[in-house]
């Protein structure tokens, strides 16, 4: 199936798992699969901020550049078909992929992505920011981003690289909606957010069928899809918190995939017949965060002796077996411009050196 897992790489511990038997009793055309997806709050492209609800975006709606999906360190043509960039100008200039229309069967226009933006920018919702960094408001975007023909010109202000601008634009806030769709079902100015949280209107592989949040999401596929169908009729997303449960079912057949299995779960599906485990990078930080209106937590002595506190390598080959890996910095690998070097080990004696030195 199309690029249906396109979240990104990596975490300060991290990458994620997914079960699926060879030979599963479900219909061949359908995938069902078994997720926690309490964690969505909105599917709206313009406020979605979660992992479950940025996989249901990547999958119904498209950037003008994207991830490649197999190597997500590559930035590759999705909506546009090619690019140019004027880095003194701070310009970059797209050429839009002909023949592509939204799931309503409306064409892509150059309006689209210039109302796409504008509706991010306007609504400000959580994820804005990631637009609004480059100099974006509601008064000036009109200026900003700007469309003739089959090309849009973005402008940027900010000391940045161009990559990091295209980087930007492949992230889900970037998501290209049908205006005209979501503007003819506007309420109260909110430019179609409330219509947006029950129903898709992307060009990506799959439109929204049903969502019942914490119940169920149900995808069926776009058969104009301008890469091609995908292999899948319908996908169906069951919503099941309980890894012990998940396992029951994959094992009974009732699923295709399971999401939210733990390490000794996983172990206990080895040697299995029919099932096959995947792993794939996710891009999740976990952190510990000190409440600085606590005095005796303001130390930076206090933060660096925690450092060695952390049995980091004990967790990621014990509970967290084959589902985290160890990342010391807060920008998560596969991300441009990310640490991977591990300096920081368990060291309770280090530590406390740190401490007595400090006077704490």
């Amino acid at each position: 199936m199309r690029h249906f897992r396109l979240t990104l790489t990596a975490s300060l511990l991290a990458s994620a798992l997914a079960v699926s038997p060879l030979a599963a009793e479900t219909p061949d055309n359908v995938l069902v699969v078994a997720q926690n997806i309490d964690d969505i709050v909105t599917i709206d492209p313009a406020s979605a901020y979660e992992f479950s609800s940025g996989e249901y975006v990547a999958n119904t709606y498209d950037t003008l550049v994207r991830y490649d999906a197999m190597d997500t360190t590559v930035l590759a043509p999705a909506l546009a078909t090619e690019w140019s960039v004027d880095a003194d100008a701070k310009t970059v200039t797209f050429t839009l992929r002909d023949g592509v229309t939204f799931h309503s069967g409306n064409p892509l226009r150059g309006e689209d992505v210039v109302g796409s933006w504008t509706r991010v920018v306007t609504l400000d919702k959580a994820p804005a920011f990631i637009l609004k960094q480059l100099g974006w408001t509601p008064e000036n975007i009109a200026e900003m981003v700007t469309t003739e023909g089959n090309t849009v010109t973005v402008r940027y202000e900010g000391d940045f690289a161009p990559s990091f601008v295209l980087n930007v634009l492949a992230a889900r806030p970037a998501s290209i909606v049908d205006m005209e769709t979501a503007m003819a079902i506007e309420v109260d100015g909110d430019m179609g957010h409330a219509w947006m949280n029950q129903n898709s209107a992307g060009t990506g592989p799959f439109s929204l069928q049903t969502y019942r949040p914490a119940d169920i999401l149900a995808l069926q596929a776009n058969a104009d899809y301008y890469q091609g169908a995908p292999a899948m009729e319908r996908v169906v997303i069951q919503h099941n918190p309980e890894g012990a449960t998940q396992r029951l079912q994959l094992e009974a057949g009732d699923i295709d995939m399971a999401k939210n299995l733990d390490p000794g779960q996983i172990a206990g599906l080895e040697g299995a017949d029919g099932v096959r485990v995947e792993t794939y990078p996710q891009a999740a930080v976990h952190w510990v965060s000190f409440n600085q209106k606590v005095d005796s937590l303001t130390d930076p002595a206090v933060w660096e002796a925690a450092r060695y506190l952390v049995d980091y390598e004990g967790m990621a080959d014990g509970m967290l077996k084959g589902q985290m890996e160890v990342h010391q910095a807060f920008w998560p690998e596969g991300f441009p411009g990310a640490l991977t070097d591990t300096p920081f080990s368990y060291d309770p004696e280090k530590a406390k050196q740190i401490l007595a030195d400090a006077g704490v």
